[in-house]
């Protein structure tokens, strides 16, 4: 016979094994989707200005904050590894969104294939695998959010306690996370006010608890920074330092916030939408998800819970885009707009309460124009991969001619360094075809950057010692550069003293 004292732990066994049998479809849904969408970037080495300099590392870690990105390399070594940390991310981002669907109860068979679909094809997963070197660790970053919120949402002093370490956990890797915690804990709150099971009280409650945990988790988690960053001797790098919007007064940071969330709509702000077909119905879903939610806040005979109901949704744009709050707008970029996933799951949670007609579920209708944005999505990343993979071949080769025309020049001996001095931008081609001009991670320009050393000693194996700032400097005043002609022309390529000097322009 059983003791009763061993029965919460068989309960617990159930829960935890119906829990899986009912993330499989969803879970696998979005690892077929991952790999259709981002599996060319898992496949090939792709790079751009950042992943060219961190082929064996993490880039900036404690100076700019993201001090996890150091303990986090036992898990991810410093080798950047297209096809293992591909693998790797995608694994924990559908276990994120598994995660999500659990924390809002989503139960529609339709939606719960395309939600997570949604997000493993959602361009900020698409502009994460451009700097490969960091996509294993900011997707644990997402993981521990996700993590974080149900931990919460699970209620007691120990839930609380370790979603405020998970989400410590995952600032410390990578910040702009927080609007994702911020954005599903409002997308809770909603969910609770739709379903009337609970008071607006008890509601209001919850989310000023998950509120009081998020400030505590920015909180301990500056805190922590400080204390690395004392520790180590350093301060925040100028990314951090010219970024902070400080001199915006708060009422005009929120405004920005605001006006970010309406441009993405608008013009494309961001790439959140990648095409026209997938903009138009995204305005038409978000439309018909506020009527919804209009009807559906009358259905339920309350003043009260009515307006909580629009005041929650007029606060979720506000969750989504806080880093406005803290950052500034030229700082902001795809990687940190993953938050705008909360708009589907919002649009999914809404479809689920409505009653369908002809035996079809508004959950299934949803799921049709939703796999058309899935799409588009995926055409959009690979569009992406290509891009990078054709600017990669250009700069190869515009690169290998460089280095023969160097190693030809006159006076050229094993004492030799390399000046590569002022800028073009016309060298290679730019595939206007393909337009991905204001999304983050697709760089167009592989020739005037910061790690062209790197392309050259790791991409093409001329290891050839680099002149210096003040060499660099010197050079560029010297009066035998200011005669010569501008790369490629002859007359672009000269040895001056022990410096073999290529002008750019």
């Amino acid at each position: 016979m059983i003791r009763d004292d061993t029965a919460p732990f068989y309960r617990g066994k159930c829960r935890a094994a119906a829990l899986r049998r009912d993330m499989r479809a969803p879970f696998l849904a979005a690892l077929s989707v991952g790999l259709l969408t981002h599996g060319y970037a898992f496949a090939n080495k792709l790079l751009n200005h950042d992943e060219i300099e961190s082929l064996f590392g993490k880039g900036a870690t404690v100076t700019s904050g993201r001090w996890g990105l150091e303990p986090v390399k036992l898990l991810f070594p410093d080798w950047s590894m297209p096809w293992i940390y591909g693998l790797v991310s995608l694994v924990l981002i559908a276990a994120a969104a598994c995660l999500m669907l659990d924390a809002l109860q989503i139960r529609d068979k339709a939606l719960r294939l395309v939600l997570p679909a949604l997000i493993v094809s959602f361009p900020s997963l698409t502009g994460n695998f451009c700097f490969m070197f960091t996509a294993a660790p900011y997707a644990w970053s997402f993981f521990l959010t996700a993590l974080a919120v149900r931990l919460f949402q699970k209620g007691g002093w120990r839930g609380a306690g370790l979603s405020l370490l998970a989400l410590v956990l995952a600032l410390g890797i990578y910040q702009a996370y927080i609007s994702v915690a911020a954005s599903l804990f409002l997308l809770i709150m909603i969910r609770d006010t739709l379903d009337g099971e609970k008071s607006v009280a008890e509601v209001i409650r919850f989310g000023v608890k998950a509120l009081a945990m998020m400030l505590a988790a920015v909180a301990i988690y500056y805190g922590i920074t400080l204390l690395v960053l004392r520790m180590a001797g350093t301060a925040f790098n100028d990314y951090v330092t010219e970024n902070v919007n400080g001199a915006v007064s708060l009422p005009r940071r929120v405004r920005m916030a605001y006006d970010a969330f309406y441009y993405i709509f608008s013009f494309r702000n961001f790439y959140l939408i990648t095409s026209e077909a997938s903009r138009y119905l995204h305005i038409a879903l978000g439309i018909l998800t506020l009527g919804a939610l209009g009807l559906l806040a009358l259905r339920s005979r309350s003043l009260l819970r009515a307006a909580l109901l629009g005041g929650l949704l007029i606060l979720l744009p506000l969750s989504i885009c806080c880093m406005f709050l803290i950052m500034s707008r030229e700082s902001i970029h795809t990687l940190v707009m993953y938050g705008f996933v909360s708009v589907y799951l919002l649009m999914g949670l809404t479809a689920e309460r409505l009653k369908g007609r002809g035996g079809i579920s508004a959950g299934a209708l949803l799921s049709l124009p939703l796999a058309v944005i899935v799409l588009g999505n995926a055409y959009f990343a690979n569009m992406c991969y290509l891009k990078m993979e054709l600017q990669y071949e250009n700069a190869r080769a515009f690169y290998t001619v460089l280095a023969a025309r160097v190693q030809n020049t006159e006076g050229f001996d094993e004492n030799s360094a390399l000046a590569i001095l002022g800028r073009q931008d016309n060298l290679l081609h730019g595939f206007p075809e393909m337009d991905t001009e204001l999304f983050m991670g697709v760089n167009r320009d592989l020739v005037n950057i910061y790690s062209r050393e790197n392309f050259i000693r790791c991409y093409l194996g001329l290891d050839i010692p680099f002149a210096d700032e003040a060499a660099l400097e010197a050079l560029e005043r010297d009066p035998q550069v200011l005669t010569m002609a501008e790369y490629p022309y002859d007359g672009s390529i000269r040895k001056i003293g022990d410096m073999i000097v290529v002008r750019l322009g």
